[in-house]
């Protein structure tokens, strides 16, 4: 809310807005919040937590398609929800749509994994409980180059069933590449930060403001 200097009616884009916990927060505090995602099953979610909350909508769409022009004071892409596309070029039209969608001077929050802290890791292979009862089994390891991708692969085991497997490839971002990224787009970054925690301790993220120059 501060790092995008919101107020009571500001207008703010979500994308991807997942099940709208950010974007129902954002409207409980007063600002009016346009939730874009492309699952139905995310956006059913959003739809019913949301409501009771007029200052919240969430609609359908691709992300590298955003057709807006000028009419958000802020956009936010939260929770590592960039980066999965198989081509850099897809990447670039999702920011340079968000700059498109912004005010002249909006604000943009965008936080992914920072490849920075991927590289230092010594483990890269983990267990994760569920609130539903499954555990996760995340195994990840880097893929160098000139696109450097991480490659996830997920086995979710719930008592009594058979494991589900997954595997999906996230490029890698680091300070530099997505600040240069984020300029190509018309996006001026202005800091940055390596937590969401209060008191500031490393957690592996990179969350960058910027601008719409």
């Amino acid at each position: 809310w501060k790092a995008l200097g919101l107020k009571a009616g500001r207008r703010v884009l979500d994308v991807p807005c997942g099940a709208g916990r950010h974007a129902l927060e954002l409207a409980r505090r007063g600002a009016l919040v346009l939730g874009v995602d492309k699952t139905a099953a995310y956006l059913k979610a959003a739809r019913k937590a949301g409501a009771r909350q007029p200052r919240a909508r969430f609609v359908q769409g691709d992300m590298r398609r955003l057709p807006f022009n000028g009419e958000f004071d802020a956009a936010m892409n939260l929770w590592t929800s960039f980066g999965y596309f198989a081509r850099f070029s897809d990447d670039l039209k999702v920011l340079k749509g968000v700059a498109r969608a912004l005010k002249p001077g909006g604000r943009f929050l965008i936080d992914v994994r920072d490849l920075a802290a991927v590289r230092r890791q010594s483990v890269h292979r983990y267990w994760d409980w569920r609130a539903d009862g499954a555990y996760v089994l995340q195994d990840a390891h880097l893929i160098e180059g000139r696109d450097p991708v991480i490659v996830n692969e997920w086995t979710v085991i719930h008592p009594g069933k058979k494991p589900v497997k997954a595997r999906f490839i996230l490029r890698g971002y680091d300070k530099p590449r997505l600040y240069a990224a984020l300029r190509k787009a018309g996006l001026a970054p202005v800091r940055s930060w390596n937590s969401f925690r209060a008191d500031r301790r490393p957690s592996g993220r990179l969350i960058v403001l910027a601008r719409k120059s």
